[in-house]
């Protein structure tokens, strides 16, 4: 029988368009799971690490335990509990961007109605504490305190937050002994759940710029430094055509594989460096 012409090329990706709804949730349920089973092992580490995995099916709420042992879905379960929570849409910070910095700073996240609000307190000192509000109709407020954060956390969580997808826990050492919430986020928009040990819970809705706005904020408070933008080269250092590091090749080609999946690799520059070109002139 002879070969098929196509014998041997590379399959054709599928059209999403032409995909049957059925197979395209199919897909995305497949790709949350993955993404859960990820975070799920990350967090086991981490418990591990920090002698924690024993307490945690000693004393640990049920449904934590029911997640690190993969018998629920986490973002399901959650999703369920709290269906209609509210959505937050705007952020409003106090002080404004350009006033001076005293004890505290204070985020406060809305809905369009202002009806359920989410404010988060930044204590300024050492033990970098948070505390988030949430308040109904502005009278009903339910207060979850997370003190001391460590640096080795905080940077971590700025990490995490900033992800597409994925389930992020937010605790301090005392984990689930002490008030702790969860961020699921899928495709941008958020899901913060709050928990305390005496049995109050909250949960609220963010939007992908909601989310982004919180972490540039927290990220402003913790790391100042870190916020300035990068030292440009004189342009003297621009001109003259130094070879780029091998760091900096490589991260090109990263960007470049992350662009475009499917070139095959002898397609991109050669090591040679009549390519090269300063990484601070290429317009992404």
């Amino acid at each position: 029988m002879p070969e098929s012409p196509r014998a041997g090329l590379p399959r054709r990706p599928p059209d999403l368009d032409e995909m049957p709804v059925e197979e395209l949730i199919r897909l995305s349920r497949a790709l949350t799971r993955r993404i859960t089973d990820q975070d799920r092992q990350r967090l086991t580490l981490a418990l591990r690490e920090s002698g924690d995995a024993r307490r945690l099916w000693a004393g640990a709420p049920a449904m934590l335990q029911q997640f690190f042992a993969g018998e629920i879905d986490l973002d399901d379960d959650l999703a369920r509990r709290f269906a209609n929570a509210p959505l937050l849409a705007h952020l409003r910070l106090v002080p404004e961007a350009g006033e001076p910095l005293r004890r505290q700073a204070t985020a406060i996240l809305g809905s369009n109605d202002d009806v359920a609000t989410l404010t988060v307190d930044a204590a300024l000192d050492e033990t970098a504490a948070l505390v988030f509000t949430f308040t109904l109709f502005g009278t009903l407020a339910l207060r979850f305190h997370l003190s001391p954060l460590l640096e080795p956390d905080r940077l971590r969580w700025m990490e995490l937050l900033r992800r597409d997808s994925g389930i992020t826990m937010l605790w301090t050492r005392e984990r689930w002994e002490q008030p702790y919430l969860i961020l699921v986020t899928r495709e941008g928009f958020g899901r913060l759940y709050a928990f305390s040990p005496h049995g109050i819970e909250a949960a609220v809705r963010l939007t992908p710029d909601m989310i982004a706005g919180l972490v540039d904020w927290l990220k402003a408070l913790w790391f100042p430094e870190r916020s300035l933008p990068d030292p440009q080269p004189a342009p003297g250092e621009r001109r003259a055509g130094r070879r780029t590091p091998p760091e900096a090749q490589d991260r090109r080609r990263s960007l470049l594989h992350t662009a475009i999946p499917d070139a095959p690799e002898e397609q991109w520059a050669p090591d040679s460096g009549e390519w090269d070109v300063p990484s601070d002139a290429l317009d992404w």
